[in-house]
């Protein structure tokens, strides 16, 4: 059986950095046991940790300089160069990029690999997720639940919760 893992990566404390990290609890609720969800900062070798055995790995983050706010991007992992050249939201910059050619040069890249970057707008602190990002969330909530096929569950259910990964 494949090992399904979402990693949502972002500071929920900065606006738009937060919507990768939106979209894991989301789904948490949305696709209990069928999609593990995990929470991250985005540093690489967290990401590496977290994604350790699964063979089946969405990761979501925020993102600029892709196009307009709350644009969603899907990269693969032979994408990591572009990837790599986006301005990221958060501190976690070039976190993802150097995660996938750390993996890749160690032989641990998860067998299927998809990166969703939503284009972010204002990550200030203590803003939440702007209209047009939390948009951009539904979107990646929505293909990834297709992809999964996923049912949805009940959004209002407290049962369902991302757990978070501390480096």
């Amino acid at each position: 059986m494949t090992h399904r893992l979402l990693i949502g990566i972002g500071n929920p404390e900065r606006g738009d950095d937060g919507a990768g990290r939106e979209v894991a609890r989301r789904l948490a609720v949305q696709c209990e046991g069928e999609i593990e969800t995990l929470e991250c900062s985005g540093e690489a070798t967290s990401l590496m940790d977290a994604w350790a055995g699964a063979s089946d790995v969405v990761l979501v983050d925020a993102c600029r300089g892709a196009g307009p706010r709350g644009s969603v991007h899907r990269f693969g992992p032979d994408d990591a160069l572009r990837l790599a050249r986006l301005r990221h939201a958060s501190t976690h910059s070039m976190g993802v990029a150097a995660a996938i050619g750390l993996a890749r040069a160690l032989g641990s890249l998860p067998e299927r690999l998809l990166i969703y970057a939503i284009e972010a707008g204002a990550t200030g602190e203590g803003c939440g997720l702007s209209p047009e990002v939390d948009r951009g969330v539904q979107d990646v909530v929505d293909r990834v639940m297709q992809d999964s096929r996923c049912q949805p569950g009940d959004a209002h259910s407290p049962k369902g919760r991302a757990s978070e990964v501390t480096p």
